[in-house]
């Protein structure tokens, strides 16, 4: 079963980057590179292998357990598991993408009935949205609407353009600092594209529905572009550190919850997890220094392991007498030609 190797190789391989991902974002507080990693997790997960890395044999009673052996003993064995094993693997898999696809596409119809009641922003805001694009040199400024409901604002990604989803409640409560602070994050994140890794992150939770880490993935990366974008505010706008902070509790207070993954399309601003922490940086006006290369090391590390695949091969031993263990028998031996755990 090559394509079972593949699936386990690749979530190994994620496993160790989502490590680094995870010791750069709670450890060493480096967001913006944890951010870096946790996306390669996810590609990683959804990308075959092009490089064979042979890294350690297996015994080969392995093989006979697994069904891969050519034994006199298991002749009967190996047919059956080889015929039947992957076609229910793949009905069960099947059943469950199906099932997660069309749970996203309810929960998105839901969203979109929602969005139908948007209207064009007022006029103030779409000239500061424009000012700001410009500033940040976006080649595609998003579509700007106001959207009645107690939802926070939102970034989804669009057919022609990126569209802007701003509560309507909200506009007439914010100073124009705050103004200004509201629109620059969610641009942010269309400047670093966070719109279109949460299309990434819904074909890996469909594809690895039965991963249960995949959510916690998508969780983490979300924490650290919200982080991200926050300095990012804060580098621009400087004087408006306290406004933004503020405007920051106002969202969080304003938006009603939304179920968990209502959106799975969309990128919200009322994240709260490690709020605190958030805060803190915010209001620090403290610059920090830290050294780039080590950051660097990590992240070509995990650069080259994207293309890499895991290769198990399973030793070759002479045949001893056959001893019934658990069903199986010890002492079996891989056929003249060898079988490859990745073959």
């Amino acid at each position: 079963m090559p394509w079972l190797s593949l699936i386990i190789s690749n979530v190994v391989l994620a496993a160790l980057i989502a490590f680094s991902a995870w010791f750069m974002q709670r450890r060493l507080r480096r967001p913006a590179v944890a951010r870096i990693l946790w996306l390669l997790v996810l590609v990683k997960l959804v990308t075959p292998p092009a490089v064979s890395v042979p890294i350690v044999e297996l015994p080969s009673t392995m093989a006979c357990a697994l069904g891969l052996c050519n034994c006199p003993q298991h002749a009967l064995a190996p047919p059956v598991v080889r015929g039947a094993l992957p076609w229910v693997l793949l009905a069960v898999w099947s059943a469950g993408a199906g099932a997660t696809a069309w749970t996203a596409c309810c929960r998105w119809s839901q969203f979109q009935r929602l969005a139908a009641h948007a209207q064009p922003a007022p006029s103030e805001w779409q000239s500061l949205a424009a000012r700001l694009a410009g500033e940040l040199s976006l080649r595609r400024p998003p579509e700007l609407f106001a959207v009645p409901g107690r939802l926070p604002p939102l970034v989804v990604a669009g057919w022609r353009r990126p569209r802007l989803l701003l509560p309507a409640a909200l506009l007439g409560q914010l100073n124009h600092s705050q103004s200004e602070a509201l629109l620059l994050h969610e641009l942010v994140h269309l400047k670093r594209g966070d719109h279109l890794v949460r299309l990434l992150e819904l074909a890996a939770g469909v594809f690895f529905w039965w991963l249960p880490v995949v959510g916690t993935i998508g969780r983490q990366l979300r924490a650290c572009e919200e982080t991200c974008c926050d300095a990012a505010v804060v580098a621009c706008l400087p004087q408006a550190r306290r406004d933004y902070a503020r405007l920051l509790l106002n969202v969080i207070d304003f938006a009603d919850p939304l179920p968990r993954q209502a959106a799975p399309q969309a990128t919200a601003m009322s994240a709260t997890s490690d709020l605190e922490q958030r805060l803190r940086g915010i209001l620090d006006a403290t610059p920090g220094s830290r050294r780039k290369w080590p950051a660097a090391v990590v992240v070509a590390l995990a650069c080259a392991t994207l293309p890499c695949g895991l290769d198990c091969e399973f030793v070759r031993g002479t045949v001893t007498a056959a001893t019934p263990v658990d069903g199986w028998y010890r002492g079996c031996e891989p056929a003249a030609g060898g079988n490859k755990f990745a073959e």
